[in-house]
């Protein structure tokens, strides 16, 4: 299923979804870190990816892991974060003209 919005219709849509995630953020409970660092289980959860993709992009170099515990990946949520943002760049809405 595909939706198909104008510009304008897209703005609306944003300006009225932000106020509903801001508060759904502020509510968020932190995942369980050790000393600031999040396992792939909770670096899944802290994506909303599976704990599979998480391992797919450490294996494939594109998330690297900022230490480890044994042999376990560990990540922080500011390394997360870039991940998301690179991934994010150049991307537009589906139907969103450039």
């Amino acid at each position: 299923m595909q939706f198909f919005l104008s510009d304008e219709e897209l703005r609306r849509l944003a300006e009225a979804l932000a106020p509903m995630l801001a508060q759904r953020l502020a509510h968020r409970e932190p995942a369980p870190t050790s000393k600031g660092y999040l396992a792939p289980d909770a670096a899944a959860r802290y994506l909303g990816v599976s704990r599979k993709r998480i391992y797919d992009l450490t294996s494939m170099r594109v998330l690297v892991p900022d230490g480890r515990d044994g042999r376990t990946p560990l990540f922080t949520r500011a390394t997360l974060d870039a991940y998301v943002r690179r991934a994010t760049v150049g991307r537009t809405p589906t139907g969103a003209s450039r």
